[in-house]
């Protein structure tokens, strides 16, 4: 007898990728006239060095394009190399303490809502072992769900503490108490039981829910009701932060939220010193295509001017002073009716968003020297604090 797995509410990871099949490689050399022998010498090549790319990565970035210079493919990196990059402009030693807070969304909201900047509302946390002051907490599955279908204000985002790509995430519309059901945002209907249980079946079991923002109108006309964040990735050097590019997660018209690797999702480039969208793209590797309209609303999106843009500029630079001794940040904001919100910032941001949203390498001849001089003020930094630290423990 077979059994039927009950659907989840939390979207759950992707699958990892998967080596280049025979079949892509074989389409690649036919339609672009790209031996396999040049298109494994080249993912070797680029699986070295500083671009550090997985196989499949040579394909994501349709680095088999023969249009493409070599000079422009090795502009390129990979996830791994977007690692280390980002290690290079905010080193450990130097921005531990600073990465503990950022990661941590409760702390990092706490804290910036405290010095005044705006930001999302949490109405509860799911935790076992932690309290948060005055937030309330749900320490088990029967208090969550008595939250869910009692006490909480729709529409409602769930998300866990720590974690990236939207992973554990959902966007509930409203309750239905009759059955005891939760609307998601994407149609589907789910017990509140259920969804309580899917947030303490995780170990690490610590899931904030929060007022979903209202998004302005000038993006829901265009993308649906669901939050496309404006991703701002800003660097650190000696003086203050300044904006390094700016991209508009899009979100797929079935899905919760707007992270890229969900089917649909698309990625915008917009105008750093205005606001204005330059270009949207959607899928990657073969199936990357560039959109003049939005699917569905059948908008054009470089009809598009982000609203707030000075304030969201103005946050996001702000923001990151507040954490000098991280030299590069990625920040997701919401732009809701009155303003923006800052939703989270990360210390390891995902570079290869720019590099799908634009067809360009990261490190182009624009990035690479700022990347350089923020590196160079990071590590002059790093080796007076050790120095420092020699000092204090010889008069110690």
């Amino acid at each position: 007898m077979s059994s039927t797995k009950a659907p989840t509410a939390l979207l759950a990871a992707p699958d990892m990728p998967k080596p280049p099949s025979h079949e892509l490689i074989v389409k690649v050399a036919r339609d672009y006239g790209v031996s396999p022998f040049r298109q494994a010498r080249e993912m070797l090549q680029f699986s070295r060095g500083r671009q550090r790319m997985g196989l499949h990565e040579y394909y994501t970035f349709r680095l088999f394009d023969p249009e493409r210079s070599m000079e422009e493919k090795r502009q390129f990196v990979g996830l791994l190399a977007n690692k280390d990059l980002n290690k290079r402009l905010s080193p450990r030693d130097l921005a531990l303490g600073t990465n503990v807070i950022v990661e941590d969304k409760i702390f990092f909201e706490a804290l910036i809502t405290q010095l005044g900047f705006p930001t999302t509302q949490t109405q509860a946390v799911t935790s076992r072992t932690r309290h948060f002051g005055n937030i309330p907490r749900l320490d088990t599955v029967e208090a969550a769900e008595v939250f869910l279908l009692n006490e909480a204000r729709y529409p409602l985002f769930i998300k866990p503490v720590s974690g990236s790509r939207s992973v554990g995430s959902a966007l509930i519309s409203e309750r239905d108490t009759s059955d005891g059901s939760l609307h998601l945002m994407n149609g589907r209907q789910i017990p509140a039981r259920a969804v309580a249980e899917e947030m303490f079946a995780d170990a690490k079991g610590s899931y904030l829910l929060q007022s979903a923002v209202q998004q302005s109108d000038t993006l829901s006309d265009v993308a649906g009701s669901a939050v496309g964040s404006i991703r701002v990735v800003t660097l650190m050097g000696d003086q203050m932060p300044e904006v390094l590019y700016t991209l508009w997660k899009v979100p797929s018209p079935s899905a919760m939220s707007d992270n890229y690797w969900q089917d649909g999702s698309m990625i915008a480039e917009i105008d750093p010193t205005n606001g204005q969208v330059l270009q949207c793209h959607r899928g990657q590797g073969l199936a990357r295509e560039a959109l003049s309209l939005h699917p569905v609303s059948g908008k054009a999106f470089t009809d598009i001017r982000i609203p707030h843009w000075d304030a969201v500029i103005d946050i996001t630079t702000r923001c990151h002073a507040l954490f000098a001794k991280s030299g590069v940040l990625g920040w997701d904001i919401a732009i809701g009716e009155t303003g923006p919100k800052i939703i989270e910032a990360n210390p390891n941001p995902h570079h290869t968003l720019y590099q799908l949203a634009t067809g360009k390498g990261v490190l182009n001849e624009s990035f690479a020297p700022k990347f350089e001089a923020v590196a160079a003020v990071q590590k002059a930094r790093l080796e007076e604090a050790k120095a420092k630290s020699r000092k204090k423990k010889k008069t110690s």
